[in-house]
């Protein structure tokens, strides 16, 4: 149907619809949908800390080497009701304040300042030597993990001893991990001596498998005092105190 001009100039043109053409620009469809962390998150945890600074009498950090979950729980029920806080390094210090004019209660500062590394603020009404006690005397071992340090030097001799205790059906994942072994009547030869770490140095990925086969653990949780704060504004460095 042709529509004259004129019609389309006087803007009037009873019982006709005019299509517009569809816009053809480029839409972005996102294909996954994530769930955001609520920004509310930091805030929550930045009240938490100063209102432990407020309930509780002593403030402790605690650094740490080979943390595990489990070892974390276990620390926890031994300092109950005590609280300890580990999040963002960056979130803990800005809870405690960096400065004097930004601190949430007198001298608290000079905590926030030490935090660095891995760890985490430990807030109880225990004395300081309930804590150092706990600290010393709990420090259990576990799998070391990839780019941990070895702690040992471990090496297999040539021969079936040394992988004895091993299912030969893992055999071919002992090869996969760089092994020279070989399986004979139901055993597995190591062909020749191999070293799977050297103390001192980081362990693979390769290496950390193997030494969890052998039941070997080089990696120890330890906890470590780092500094002391109590209300009214004491203060102590006890960096110098870790064994």
């Amino acid at each position: 149907l042709k529509v004259p001009d004129a019609v389309f100039q006087q803007g009037v043109c009873p019982g006709i619809v005019v299509a517009m053409p569809k816009n053809k620009r480029n839409k972005v469809v996102p294909l996954t949908k994530v769930k955001k962390r609520p920004k509310d998150a930091k805030g929550r945890m930045i009240d938490e800390i100063r209102d432990c600074c407020e309930k509780f009498q002593h403030l402790f950090l605690l650094s740490m080497e080979n943390e595990r979950t489990t070892f974390l729980q276990v620390v926890r029920q031994k300092l109950r009701p005590s609280r300890m806080i580990l999040g963002r390094n960056k979130v803990m210090q800005v809870a405690l304040g960096m400065s004097p004019e930004q601190e949430c209660q007198d001298n608290v500062h000079e905590i926030a300042n030490r935090i660095s590394g891995r760890c985490g603020l430990l807030f109880t009404d225990k004395s300081p030597a309930e804590v150092q006690a706990l600290v010393a005397e709990y420090r259990p071992v576990d799998f070391a993990r990839c780019g941990a340090v070895a702690t040992d030097t471990i090496k297999l001799p040539r021969g079936t001893e040394a992988l004895a205790t091993l299912p030969h059906s893992i055999e071919l994942h002992l090869r996969q991990l760089g092994m020279p072994t070989q399986l004979r009547e139901g055993k597995i030869h190591l062909l020749g001596d191999y070293t799977v770490c050297e103390a001192g140095k980081d362990l693979t990925a390769d290496a950390a498998q193997v030494l969890k086969l052998l039941d070997v653990k080089q990696a120890q949780f330890v906890l470590a005092v780092e500094a002391q704060w109590s209300r009214g504004g004491s203060f102590k460095d006890l960096g110098a105190l870790e064994d």
